[in-house]
C-alpha cells in the first residue's frame, strides 16, 4: 500500500490553498494601499482647505480695509465739493465713486464734442481739486476714468437711416453715439493734460483714461437711476447725456482675487 506522502490529490489541494492565501494576502495589501492613499488624499484636501480658508480670511480683511478706504475717498470728495454739486448739476455715487456731471448749460452741445466755454470754466474749477483729493489715496488708485455717455436718440437723417425703427437704424444710432461719446471723453482728457496747475502730471498720465460708452448706461426717470430693461419711454435723455469721472481702486482687484480663490477650492 503506497504511503500517504505520495497522495497527489492532497498535495494539489494544499497548493491550491496556499495559492488562495497568497491571492487573498495580495488583495488585502492592495486594499490597504488604496485605503492609505485615500486617507493621504483626504488629509491633503483638508490641508488645502485650511490654507485656502486662511488666505480667504486674509483677503477678506484686506478687502474690508480697501472698502473703508473707498468710503474715505467718498467722504473726502463730498467735503471738497458739497458746495459745488448743485450749481454744477453734479452728484457723487457712493458705491462707484463716480463724479457724475449731468447735462446742463455747462454740458456739450447736442451732437458735438467740442467743449463749450462754460464747461471749460467748470473743468478749470473741478479737475485740479478732484485730482488733489484722489492723489492722497494714490497708492490704492489703479485708474481714473473719464466716461462719455449719450442718450439713445440721434436724428434719423444724421444716422443715415432708411427706417427709424429698424435694427439697422438702431445699430447706426448706437455707433454714432459711441463715436460721439468717445470724442467727448477724449476732448476732456486732452483739455486736462494741457492744464498747468496739476501738481503731479506724470502720475495723472499713468492713471487717466478716456472711455466712450454710447447709450449703454442710460438713466431713467426723475430719480436718474440706471435704466433696467428695454424701456426707452422712461429714459431721462437730459440726464443720460453726461460726463463721469470715476476711480477704480485695488479694492476691486482684491475682490476678484477672493472670487478666484473661492472658485479654486477642491
Amino acid at each position: 500500500m503506497p504511503p500517504e506522502d505520495n497522495n497527489i490529490y492532497a498535495l494539489s489541494i494544499a497548493d491550491a490553498m496556499a495559492a488562495m492565501m497568497l491571492i487573498f494576502s495580495l488583495v488585502l495589501l492592495v486594499l490597504a494601499l488604496r485605503l492609505g492613499s485615500i486617507q493621504d488624499k483626504t488629509a491633503e484636501i483638508e490641508r488645502l482647505h485650511r490654507v485656502l480658508d486662511a488666505a480667504l480670511e486674509h483677503n477678506k480683511n484686506e478687502a474690508q480695509q480697501y472698502f473703508s478706504m473707498k468710503q474715505a475717498i467718498y467722504q473726502a470728495l463730498i467735503k471738497e465739493f458739497s458746495a459745488d454739486l448743485k450749481k454744477w448739476n453734479a452728484r457723487i455715487d457712493k458705491n462707484s465713486l463716480a463724479f457724475i456731471m449731468e447735462n446742463s448749460k455747462n454740458g456739450f452741445e447736442a451732437g458735438k464734442a467740442e467743449i463749450p466755454p462754460e464747461f471749460r470754466a467748470m473743468l478749470d474749477q473741478f479737475v485740479p481739486r478732484y485730482i488733489k483729493v484722489i492723489h492722497q489715496y494714490g497708492q490704492h488708485v489703479n485708474e481714473i476714468r473719464i466716461e462719455g455717455h449719450t442718450s439713445s436718440e440721434w436724428g434719423v437723417n444724421l444716422a443715415e437711416c432708411q427706417e427709424s425703427g429698424s435694427e439697422a437704424c438702431k445699430k447706426s444710432v448706437y455707433l454714432k453715439n459711441m463715436r460721439l461719446s468717445q470724442d467727448r471723453a477724449m476732448s476732456v482728457l486732452n483739455y486736462i493734460l494741457l492744464m498747468e496747475n496739476i501738481s503731479d502730471m506724470p502720475w495723472l498720465r499713468s492713471k487717466l483714461t478716456a472711455n466712450g460708452l454710447s447709450s449703454s448706461h442710460l438713466l431713467c426717470g426723475k430719480q436718474k437711476a440706471p435704466c433696467s430693461g428695454n424701456h426707452p419711454e422712461q429714459e431721462n435723455r437730459e440726464a443720460s447725456r453726461r460726463v463721469e469721472f470715476s476711480v477704480r481702486t485695488d479694492a476691486e482687484s482684491k475682490i476678484e482675487e477672493m472670487l478666484k480663490a473661492k472658485n479654486k477650492r477642491p
